[in-house]
């Protein structure tokens, strides 16, 4: 219970902090503000996901976040070397979390789908994609933190 009520904090976090952006633009043309809402859309599905127990949209959403990770990576900072470390960094991260959730995620499908184990069995990995999911919600508040010039409205 303690570990959904920090994920449930960190999520409100990343409604604060998520819902600004930069004019940047990816090289195919999505603004970066259209594309950290879709992702905020995806942490919320996730969140969704982690307290009902019902994971079927997580692969999905993990893959967008996967995605975005990618897509960052490549718009690391030109600079100084420190600042091009610490975003790549979190790009990284975020890209690890993302790819172990859509692991987890598949297992615990799988194993709801069986159900040949009782439910307590698999109550690690439940708490292994909470960790994950955390840290995901962290990487993408300390980049936001660290790397958005200004506010937009």
């Amino acid at each position: 219970m303690i570990r959904v009520r920090i994920t449930a904090g960190l999520a409100a976090c990343v409604a604060l902090v998520g819902m600004g952006g930069s004019s940047l633009a990816l090289a195919e043309g999505t603004p970066i503000k259209k594309l950290m809402g879709d992702n905020f859309s995806g942490l919320q599905t996730i969140l969704i996901s982690l307290i009902t127990s019902n994971y079927e949209a997580v692969p999905d959403q993990a893959t967008a976040i996967h995605n975005h990770a990618v897509e960052l990576a490549q718009m690391a900072p030109e600079g100084p070397s420190a600042d091009r470390q610490a975003f790549l960094s979190y790009a990284y991260n975020l890209d690890a979390h993302a790819l172990d959730i859509k692991s987890i995620v598949e297992l615990l499908i799988q194993h709801d789908k069986d159900r040949k184990q009782p439910r307590l069995a698999t109550d690690h990995l439940r708490g292994a994609l909470a960790a994950h999911y955390g840290g995901m919600v962290t990487m993408c508040v300390a980049c936001h933190n660290r790397f958005r010039q200004t506010v937009i409205p």
